[in-house]
Order: structure tokens, then C-alpha cells, then sequence
């Protein structure tokens, strides 16, 4: 029964992701090798964490490896939907890839594959458990308060953009600054034209000026959905773990709190990137946003 639940979800997935390419038709070329090769990737990691825990855990490795595929599946059908560039695209790609993380972390629980789903509202995660007791819960992100309070205090304080906040499922707030600056656009380079950091996203003043806002938006929100999968995958459990390690303080303050700020996806992207001695706009994070939304550095 469980091959035919997740052939079917996988073909939904594929299906997504061609309903994705057809509604967001690309102004701008995706590399077809690329794009291929990071649909794969996510179906790989899926398979590979899925793998991990049922050796962690002594769980059937066959089962929790097609769970794995499913979930894997998902991410990479989210993420073309986020790359659509469509507003209305975007915030659905966004919880299909949650939805597909949250299968992967579930692979080797012996329970139904979506019995136990987390989706991102930015700084929010909402946490989903049908028949439990307590079947929707939410706990605030601490790296998306964190990240917020320091946009906010800034000494030039962007501005909330409402509508492409509710559109892409996080914050997203306009700077008053023609460029922003970045460490990974170093001089003689103005600055970047938007930036992506802890599930909160800000743009330049310069939108619709020297860079097109909608492809930027579709890259960066590409970035987002990057650490919603590791934190979904990783910070999530580990920030559980750790609180519970604390004793019965900690476990009162996990109900409400995610201190996701373990994210071992990220320091492989890095480490990568830093082992090839590649600028940061080569790493595999850039990669993959480029791979499935091209072009948001660009006007």
C-alpha cells in the first residue's frame, strides 16, 4: 500500500514541477544541465537523511528510503515553484517544500508520512499533528527574531512590503538604500541588490530601476526555501534535542521557541565553496537559486 501512496505523491510532485515551468514561463533561460542536476540533488538528500536516520534508529531501511524519495521529491517540486516567479507560485513552492522536509525528518518514524508536518510563517513555524492532542501548534523562529530586530534597529530602517510578505510566506521589507551592503560583493561592486538571511528577506531602493523585482524575489525566495530544508531537516530536531537536554526548563521553552541556528546544509555550501576557492556567488546555495530562478541578479 505504501508503493502506491508514494508513486502517486512522487508523480504529484513531478507534476508540480511541470505545472511550475508552464505557468512561470522564463523570461530569462534556465540552464536545462543545472536545472537538472539540482532536481536531483533534492531527491538525493531526501534520500540520503532518510537513509541516516533508519541506520540511527533501526528502522526498515526500505520503507523509510521511499519515504525518503517522496519527501526529496517534494523539495525539488517546491522549489520550482518557488523559481516560477509568480507571486501566487511562490508561497505554495514554499510549503511543498516544507511539506517534502518534513516527510524526510518523518521517514523513520513508523507513522504516515504526513502525520508530522512543520510550514513556515516566517518567524513562525507551525506545526501540524491530525489526531494528537494538540493538532496545530506554532514556536517563533530565534534566528528570524534575531534577524528582524537587526534589520529594524539599523540606522536607515527599511519599510515592511506587505503584499510580497504575504505572497512569499516571510518577511519582506524594502531599504531605503540603493544597494545593501554585502561582504560577498566586495569593491569595486555597489552592493547587492537584495539579500535573504534567517528567513527574512530585504531589497534595494533601486527596484525596478536597475534590477527586475520579481526575478530577485524568486531568487532570494529560492534561498529561503534552501533554509527552511535545513532547518526543517536539522536545526528543528537538534534545537529539541538540546532543550531537552536542559531539563524540564528547556523542554517547557521548546513548546514555544526553535533555536534554529545549527544548519549543517549551510556550512557544506561554505565549506564547499571556501575547499574550490570559489567567490561566494559561485557557491552551491548560489547555484541552486540560479538553477531554478535565473537572472535576479540582472536586470
Amino acid at each position: 500500500m505504501l508503493v502506491l501512496r508514494s508513486s502517486s505523491i512522487a508523480a504529484l510532485g513531478a507534476g508540480l514541477a511541470f505545472t511550475a515551468s508552464s505557468v512561470g514561463a522564463q523570461s530569462i533561460e534556465r540552464d536545462r544541465g543545472a536545472h537538472a542536476q539540482f532536481l536531483a540533488l533534492n531527491v538525493a538528500i531526501g534520500a540520503t537523511a532518510s537513509v541516516a536516520r533508519a541506520m540511527a534508529s533501526g528502522a526498515p531501511l526500505r520503507q523509510t528510503l521511499k519515504k525518503g524519495l517522496v519527501g526529496g521529491s517534494l523539495m525539488s517540486a517546491g522549489m520550482e515553484l518557488v523559481g516560477a516567479q509568480s507571486s501566487a507560485a511562490r508561497f505554495a513552492g514554499l510549503q511543498v517544500t516544507a511539506v517534502g522536509a518534513s516527510v524526510v525528518r518523518n521517514a523513520d518514524s513508523g507513522a504516515h508520512m504526513f502525520s508530522d508536518v512543520t510550514l513556515p510563517l516566517y518567524p513562525f513555524y507551525v506545526r501540524l499533528r491530525p489526531g494528537s492532542d494538540a493538532p496545530v501548534t506554532a514556536r517563533v523562529s530565534a534566528g528570524s527574531v534575531f534577524r528582524l530586530a537587526t534589520v529594524m534597529t539599523q540606522g536607515r530602517r527599511p519599510s515592511m512590503d506587505w503584499r510580497a510578505t504575504l505572497a512569499t510566506g516571510a518577511p519582506v521589507m524594502r531599504s531605503p538604500r540603493w544597494r545593501l551592503p554585502s561582504a560577498s560583493c566586495p569593491w569595486p561592486c555597489e552592493g547587492s541588490f537584495a539579500q535573504h538571511n534567517a528567513g527574512v528577506i530585504v531589497y534595494s531602493s533601486s527596484a525596478g530601476t536597475d534590477y527586475d523585482l520579481s526575478r530577485t524575489l524568486a531568487h532570494e525566495s529560492l534561498h529561503l526555501a534552501q533554509q527552511t530544508r535545513d532547518a526543517l531537516l536539522d536545526a528543528i530536531p537538534a534545537s529539541d534535542a538540546g532543550l531537552a537536554r536542559i531539563g524540564p526548563v528547556g523542554r517547557s521553552l521548546s513548546r514555544f521557541v526553535v533555536v534554529d541556528f545549527v544548519m549543517p546544509l549551510r556550512l557544506v555550501d561554505e565549506g564547499e565553496a571556501w575547499v574550490r576557492g570559489a567567490p561566494r556567488r559561485d557557491s552551491w546555495y548560489e547555484r541552486e537559486a540560479r538553477a531554478f530562478a535565473p537572472g535576479g541578479e540582472r536586470r
